[in-house]
């Protein structure tokens, strides 16, 4: 029963890393399941036979998911553009509460220093998001060997920035 349980969160995981905007890191703190698995990989030699039946269903899982949910948003984004578009803001809008409220990331409630610093850290990254939609819209170089409409410091920030978002810190 506990590989069923693995194999269908790497399911969800896999649909998580190709999702715009939703990261498999914070997919995995929803379900319950980053400590241990972090802990799993990093300390993978320490018990190879424990970390490998609780890693192999996820890692199959998280190949499956990847497959299966990158046709069906192809599909959706080419017939609902908007709409599909519209869940993705919905679900990274509904994880904010989910992360706020998990046990090991509530060190932003311990006094009302860490808490100020908490609202702040989320305005800025507001802020930053609000000028990301700026740059996009407003800043466009034609280059004749790429037939984007993006322009190359549009391109650089986003793969910086998203590689940052890939991976969610440990909050203790």
């Amino acid at each position: 029963m506990n590989f069923l349980s693995n194999f269908i969160k790497g399911i969800f995981i896999g649909a998580g890393a190709i999702l715009p905007g939703i990261s498999s890191g914070v997919i995995c703190i929803v379900l319950g399941i980053y400590e241990k698995l972090l802990d799993s990989i990093l300390h993978f030699f320490k018990n190879i036979k424990e970390n490998l039946y609780f890693l192999l269903p996820i890692v199959i899982g998280g190949i499956l998911g990847c497959i299966l949910f990158s046709n069906i948003l192809v599909y959706f984004f080419n017939t609902i553009p908007m709409q599909t578009k519209s869940l993705f803001i919905g679900l990274l809008l509904g994880s904010i509460y989910i992360l706020y409220k998990t046990e090991s990331c509530n060190t932003l409630k311990v006094n009302n220093r860490t808490n100020l610093l908490g609202y702040l850290s989320f305005f800025i990254c507001f802020i930053i998001g609000i000028s990301l939609i700026y740059i996009e819209n407003n800043i466009t170089m034609q280059n004749q060997y790429y037939s984007n409409e993006y322009s190359s410091l549009f391109l650089v920030l986003s793969g910086f920035l998203m590689s940052i978002g890939i991976v969610v810190p440990r909050c203790k």
